[in-house]
């Protein structure tokens, strides 16, 4: 059923999207370095290790979505030591090899830095976070920036004051922002379980919590201009007044509220149960064929049949199903299956038509 985007479901593509940007980044990186006319050994080895490692990453968040923290994680990790392990070999290099600056032979990492940095920050708890941030900038800034400062002829180049500037000032900029990001983001979940709070208030019954009749009409719509297979099971529940007027109100709503609990357990996510007014209920089932629909419809019938709500003595419905025809309309649709519910009422209830 056609319903907005959840936050988990925008996680995940972001998540993906940033994994296949990090792959694609490597792969770049791999093709640039392997087709320099000076090759360093770092450069070959870590561009296209990140490109495999983060390729493996999306595949394993494609076959795993639920996984998407922890992947995410191991992605950050990964990030990390591709930016330690250059920096540190470079950092070698310049020192104890005669003729070799660094600031020629370090590679353009500063940005990809900042934004695993922004990235932190997203995917990490707050102290975690900080944790994290602090370790990358010790590891991977500190080092170059000492270098740097005792180098002056480095520094007082264009790509020296770039290096200071990205490890420097800006990471603290990107570090202060941290506390900012997370007080947004407590506002985002709190519009989300404002936006939550009123999906269910918009489409849910407040008495049993399914589906209320607004959103069933929406579901039957959609699948009927979707031309999807399906069919619909209708029922309502016997001598029901006779439950209100001899036991009082209170306890028929408690007879509603566990009817519908029982049959919502029975069905799977994609099929959708509304309570279609009174005491009467509304299954839209997709992909289904006429015995498989029946058998759903039976199990519902002896569910329903089974439950004890004490003082009532006994529990039961009458249930009418159809499938959904290539010529049916909404009116059409509801007709018959409202004339299969009717003949099973006329057979004495607790029955399937």
């Amino acid at each position: 059923m056609p319903l907005p985007a959840s936050r988990e479901q925008l996680v995940h593509r972001a998540s993906m999207a940033t994994l296949a940007s990090t792959a694609l980044a490597g792969c770049i990186a791999t093709l640039i370095h392997w087709t320099a006319p000076v090759r360093q050994p770092m450069d070959l080895v870590i561009p296209p290790t990140v490109c495999v490692v983060f390729v493996g990453l999306m595949l394993a968040l494609m076959r795993h979505p639920t996984h998407v923290v922890t992947i995410m994680r191991a992605g950050l990790l990964a990030g990390l030591l591709a930016l330690v392990a250059p920096a540190w070999f470079y950092l070698w290099q310049a020192i104890h090899v005669p003729g070799v600056q660094l600031v020629a032979t370090y590679p353009p990492v500063a940005a990809l830095f900042l934004a695993l940095m922004v990235m932190v920050m997203i995917f990490l708890p707050p102290r975690g976070a900080l944790v994290v941030m602090v370790s990358g900038w010790l590891l991977v800034a500190l080092p170059v920036l000492v270098y740097l400062f005792t180098h002056p002829a480095e520094l007082r180049t264009p790509r020296g004051t770039d290096l200071v500037m990205a490890y420097g000032p800006v990471f603290v900029l990107v570090a202060v922002l941290l506390p900012v990001q997370r007080l947004l983001g407590g506002r985002i979940r709190h519009l989300v379980s404002e936006h939550a709070r009123m999906e269910i208030m918009a489409n849910r019954d407040p008495l049993t919590g399914l589906y209320n009749r607004h959103f069933g009409e929406h579901v039957l719509r959609d699948m009927l201009e979707r031309q999807a297979p399906g069919g619909v099971i209708m029922f309502d529940m016997d001598r029901f007044k006779a439950i209100n007027d001899t036991h009082g109100h209170p306890v028929g709503d408690a007879v509603l509220q566990q009817v519908a609990r029982r049959c919502q357990d029975l069905l799977r996510k994609d099929e959708c149960i509304a309570r279609w007014g009174g005491e009467e209920f509304l299954v839209a089932v997709p992909a289904v064929d006429a015995s498989s629909l029946h058998a759903l419809a039976e199990r519902l019938r002896t569910a329903i049949a089974e439950l004890v709500i004490p003082p009532v003595p006994a529990i039961s419905a009458s249930l009418g199903t159809t499938l959904i025809e290539p010529c049916d309309g909404f009116d059409s649709l509801l007709q018959r299956v409202d004339k299969a519910l009717y003949r099973a009422k006329q057979r004495g209830g607790d029955v399937v038509v």
